[in-house]
């Protein structure tokens, strides 16, 4: 049925409905339609067909007759993809849903960070991930693939993913901080037996790189093959869309474990800051906007204004200075290796939050006004970039899975940039690894033998 929608909607732009560029019609959606323009322009029969229901029509002096009577609100309802006895929501309505599910994200947020730790914090970035890419293969199927024409189209791009996660997993530079051997034996559901394998496992580690590079020559190979003639064009633009997705969050995502395990600090801090912004940048907007700059900020996203900008700009600068005082306790400030070595209560707190005798200011608030000023500048962008994808698609949001706010794409769009900004700075400013930390770190990652095998070349020496 959704199939005959579709072949109606292209022979309707065949014949010169120059109106409708697409319906498109999202595969695991209840409701019927998400059209891209006004359905006022489309015949009566086929907007009855859409909507599955008679469809009233405006005429163009506003007066209708019983087949084609007023009804500019549910022409509206059916372009945004609500039935035409839906009560739109109010904009007091709209804010009152974002808040509450704001609310339900920041207690989720807390649970996560402060009871499970830093291993449930990766753990929930790694899924989010995945989710992430769902979301965005969701996003290519509905307009690519509707009628299943293309082959193999899920399980493709679900291999290009996993491909680039053992690719962006295997980076030295990416590894986190903590010794391996260290880590593995302190998981609960590892006993005796399977840590006696712990060195072969370290030392197969050599043919990780070779292992991804055959998985990546079979996603190649397997891409080509399923090329359709008459779909030459359409496939490699999804290629290229899967591309351009991967290179935007997966390495990024895995920046941001990085930080985890360098201290939960510099994963919840670069959070707030995108939150204070997004937040402060909504209110402003909100309460303030188009009452001093009457033009739109970016056409990308004509919600956004000038006053939401600044507004929620000053906002972030203020909480990058005063909200590191706030978060340097040893259970965000110390990194994962020190807490699971020494505990949380006896860890070393990192010299930069501690604050200078004289002045009471701490190294951490000068780094935390660096993290908030690219919070307010630039990683906005990221956002503004997420908007030109759903607009190039007839988008509203990337899901519906948290209501008033979209999907994981919507909220973390913001968020893969400052993840890679926080971890340059983190490993350029703060942390920097220098050529003993390199060498100890890679001895650690050693199994036994060849840690024995250095020790002597040492004392040989």
């Amino acid at each position: 049925q959704l199939a005959e929608i579709h072949a109606a909607v292209e022979l309707f732009e065949a014949f010169g409905g120059r109106e409708i560029t697409r319906t498109r019609i999202h595969p695991h959606s209840h409701s019927h339609t998400q059209p891209v323009c006004a359905l006022r322009q489309l015949p009566r029969q086929l907007i009855d067909q859409i909507m599955g229901a008679p469809y009233k029509r405006k005429t163009a002096k506003g007066v209708g007759t019983s087949d084609e009577a007023v009804d500019a609100s549910a022409a509206e309802a059916a372009s945004n993809g609500t039935h035409e006895m839906a009560k739109p929501k109010t904009k007091f309505q709209k804010l009152m849903v974002r808040v509450v599910t704001g609310a339900m994200m920041a207690g989720a947020l807390y649970a996560v960070v402060f009871h499970v730790g830093h291993l449930g914090v990766a753990f929930t970035l790694f899924a989010i991930t995945a989710g992430i890419f769902k979301e965005l293969v969701d996003v290519g199927y509905s307009e690519a693939n509707p009628e299943r024409e293309l082959p193999l189209y899920r399980s493709l791009q679900w291999v290009w993913f996993m491909v680039a996660m053992s690719a962006a997993y295997s980076l030295e530079a990416l590894n986190a901080p903590l010794d391996l051997t260290k880590f593995l034996a302190r998981l609960p559901y590892l006993d005796g037996t399977a840590l006696a394998y712990v060195p072969l496992v370290l030392d197969a580690r050599q043919y990780h790189d070779y292992i991804t590079f055959m998985g990546y020559s079979v996603a190649f190979v397997v891409t080509v093959l399923t090329l359709k003639e008459g779909h030459y064009k359409t496939q490699i633009r999804i290629l290229s869309f899967t591309v351009l997705a991967l290179s935007l969050f997966v390495v990024q995502m895995k920046m941001a474990i990085f930080n985890v395990f360098q201290g939960l600090f510099w994963f919840l801090f670069p959070l707030l800051l995108v939150a204070v912004n997004d937040t402060f940048a909504y209110f402003s907007g909100f309460t303030m906007g188009k009452k001093v700059f009457k033009s739109v900020f970016l056409t990308l996203s004509p919600n956004k204004t000038w006053e939401g900008f600044i507004g929620g700009g000053l906002f972030t600068v203020v909480a990058g200075w005063y909200l590191p005082t706030l978060l340097a306790t040893p259970w965000l400030a110390c990194s994962y290796s020190d807490i699971a070595d020494n505990g949380a209560d006896a860890c070393q707190i990192p010299s930069h939050f501690v604050p200078h005798a004289e002045t009471g200011i701490s190294a951490v608030q000068y780094h935390g006004l660096v993290l908030a000023l690219f919070a307010s500048l630039v990683a906005p962008f990221g956002g503004f970039f997420a908007s030109a994808i759903k607009r190039a698609y007839g988008l509203k949001d990337f899901a519906t899975m948290i209501p008033g706010h979209g999907g994981f794409m919507d909220r973390l769009d913001c968020q893969f940039l400052m993840a890679f900004f926080t971890w340059v700075h983190l490993t350029t400013f703060v942390a920097p690894l220098s050529p003993f930390d390199r060498a100890a770190q890679l001895v650690q990652a050693l199994g036994p033998e060849d840690q024995a095998a250095i020790l002597a070349l040492i004392k040989a020496k």
